[in-house]
């Protein structure tokens, strides 16, 4: 059976499906945001990080080709990280190797750190994303405990030598990239253990300034939950811990992992979001899928957005990795486009802009997580000048349905939806209250929309009174930003 038809059959089987008409309605539906008063976290920029396959393609390129790339992220989009990718068992395939190389080559010698800063990134976080294999159990799935200070002292000296012997300060580091995925893991009670010991052998090499990111799970789940749990019981291990991380696909941020923070110095870092598969340019479905979880996780007090591939090399089974892919021979680049709206997004969000929490009307906390995914998701921040910004993504299309083939037990040409998607295309009247401003006078915010090659467009200014504001037509995959004049 080919793929697409065992994917119908599990539709149809596990009954994880939406089968209804399509409405053709004009109707728009009135949706009512709340932003309550209250300063939460203080954005510190997107990011984005480029595989070490991806640095060896930058590498070819001429001086001017890859200033081009460079600058259209780190200083155009105003991407302000870099996530560097670091194999430890590559690294380190056998004890007391310490193989620099395949670090140094395609991020070093081919100019990518230094290009990256030169046009505006200011920081560097390393992500290992797999251990020696020397440190295996021999009777399990998990690290040897012993081999826990081994693997603390080798990131460390790691770290160390690139500053010492290369120039270049990684600002922060995370520990394993989605451990549980990982064909050799932490278990709960080694995390504490590795978060000590990597702070302390850090330490010993004068980098009390380098952060420790973690853990890093693919979801914000219970797993994710359970493990910063395990990391928080041990005050110590707590105390060595800049911030929490976790992933932004089917399951981003959410409250049961802000409530692990909630009242703690912790930052709170979404090391990697992405999409898998092909993408061509103008696909609004990726794109707003991106800005809705963007706006999900500002919602969630997260200050670090790292989007999982920046620019690289073209593969067209799985661009949709990629911002910005491109051809060496001839050069040449695409602007896919999230690209845009990842730019308007940081034209509304300055780097230090404190957001607030939101609810709506239709779907309270907005959480995109398991299941059908909100319709509309907002959020709203101060920025650092005073001026405020509101983001609103709307995630229907009726992209999202498909018609299924004679064979499945329902009439053919049934419209049929993933459980895990979005819903039919829906326009709404977005009306946004902004409660500390309730008090002020009128407020003019400028407006701007991005949608299938629609990129970045103003649209005119809107007219906040006593801290509301409605934007009448937000449509179908609609990205529409606000900021304060």
């Amino acid at each position: 059976m080919n793929k697409r038809n065992s994917f119908l059959c599990s539709l149809v089987a596990s009954a994880a499906f939406l089968a209804q008409p399509l409405s053709s309605a004009l109707a728009i539906t009135p949706i009512n945001i709340t932003v309550k008063s209250g300063a939460k976290q203080a954005f510190q920029g997107l990011g984005f990080s480029s595989t070490i396959a991806g640095s060896n393609g930058y590498g070819k390129l001429t001086q001017s080709q890859k200033n081009t790339l460079q600058k259209l992220l780190c200083n155009d989009a105003k991407f302000k990280i870099v996530r560097l990718w670091f194999d430890g068992n590559k690294y380190a395939p056998q004890p007391g190797v310490e193989n620099m190389p395949v670090f140094v080559n395609p991020y070093v010698k081919s100019g990518f750190i230094a290009d990256a800063l030169a046009n505006g990134c200011t920081t560097l976080l390393l992500a290992p994303g797999a251990l020696p294999s020397y440190m295996k159990s021999e009777d399990s799935i998990y690290i040897k405990d012993t081999e826990i200070f081994n693997y603390a002292a080798l990131l460390a000296n790691f770290i160390s030598r690139m500053k010492q012997e290369y120039g270049v300060k990684l600002h922060a580091t995370g520990i394993l990239n989605e451990p549980n995925d990982n064909s050799i893991r932490f278990k709960d009670s080694q995390w504490p253990v590795i978060v000590k010991a990597l702070r302390q052998e850090l330490d010993n090499r004068n980098l009390q300034d380098v952060k420790i990111i973690t853990p890093e799970l693919a979801n914000a789940d219970s797993i994710a939950v359970r493990i910063i749990k395990a990391i928080k019981n041990d005050s110590e291990a707590w105390k060595a811990l800049a911030a929490i991380s976790t992933h932004s696909y089917n399951m981003a941020a959410a409250s049961w992992i802000v409530s692990q923070i909630e009242g703690t110095d912790k930052e709170y870092w979404m090391t990697e979001a992405g999409t898998n598969g092909p993408e061509e340019p103008g696909n609004a479905l990726i794109a707003a899928s991106a800005a809705s979880r963007f706006l999900n996780d500002m919602n969630n007090r997260v200050t670090h957005w790292i989007w999982f591939i920046g620019h690289a090399p073209s593969h067209t089974e799985d661009n949709s990795t990629r911002i910005i892919p491109y051809t060496i021979s001839p050069f040449q680049y695409q602007l896919f486009q999230k690209y845009h709206y990842f730019k308007q997004l940081t034209r509304t969000f300055d780097v230090g802009a404190v957001f607030r929490k939101s609810y709506s009307s239709l779907e309270n906390e907005m959480r995109w997580s398991s299941g059908k995914k909100p319709r509309i998701t907002v959020a709203s921040a101060k920025n650092p000048n005073g001026s405020w910004g509101i983001g609103i993504s709307n995630y229907t299309s009726d992209k999202f349905f498909f018609a299924l083939p004679a064979g499945f037990g329902y009439p053919e040409g049934t419209l049929v939806s993933d459980a895990q998607s979005g819903r039919q295309a829906e326009t709404f009247a977005v009306t946004v209250f902004v409660e500390e401003l309730a008090q002020t006078g009128d407020i003019k915010m400028k407006m701007y929309r991005s949608n299938s090659n629609v990129n970045n467009v103003y649209i005119g200014t809107a007219l906040m009174r006593k801290g509301t504001v409605t934007i009448p037509k937000v449509e179908s995959l609609d990205l529409i930003t606000l900021r304060s004049q």
